[in-house]
């Protein structure tokens, strides 16, 4: 929830937040605040969950350099929203090496979250679900990518995602021949 936030969906994430009473204060790149319960936090972050753990939560607002305001906020909304849906973050690091649960398809809210973000803040939601260890959130995020990309040739990837191809037109003739056993036929 953004501190300084109006009604709607911010009131709901307010009202979760007060209601715990205990929360942390984070701080975008940009030097909005945001709160967020320490339950949810610590139930969906690992890093989160490990600075709260060690005490380097800072009462004015924990700094975020690498985490923008709008990815900040659907983090927090994220948190606020669903923590009690999640096992812990922290419970499954412990018991979990190098990720090897099985992937568990997005449930309906899970679809809806990301469904309603544009590309840039889908892009923005995953490094920010990295870089707090929200496996989670991590998860349904490269799923949504994942979606976007199924059935799409090279080119029409480089499309939706506005990727520049590096290659001449020579040089990519000379990989098709190369290589024209992984190329389809369009």
């Amino acid at each position: 929830m953004e501190v300084d936030k109006g009604k709607g969906e911010a009131e709901e994430t307010r009202k979760v937040a007060e209601a715990d009473r205990d929360t942390v204060t984070l701080k975008s790149s940009d030097g909005k605040l945001f709160e967020v319960s320490k339950e949810a936090a610590a139930r969906l972050s690992t890093v989160l969950a490990g600075m709260i753990a060690g005490g380097s939560i800072d009462d004015n607002g924990t700094d975020l350099k690498q985490i923008g305001s709008e990815a900040l906020e659907n983090v927090v909304d994220y948190c606020n929203k669903h923590a009690n849906s999640i096992p812990s973050a922290a419970l499954i690091s412990s018991s979990i090496s190098f990720n090897t649960a099985p992937f568990k398809e997005p449930e309906e809210w899970e679809r809806k979250f990301v469904d309603r973000l544009s590309h840039d803040a889908l892009f923005d939601l995953v490094e920010a679900a990295n870089f707090l260890g929200m496996e989670r959130l991590l998860d349904v995020t490269c799923h949504k990518i994942s979606e976007m990309m199924k059935g799409k040739s090279p080119d029409q990837i480089r499309e939706v995602f506005n990727i520049k191809n590096d290659y001449t037109k020579e040089e990519l003739e000379e990989i098709r021949q190369e290589l024209a056993w992984a190329f389809y036929d369009d």
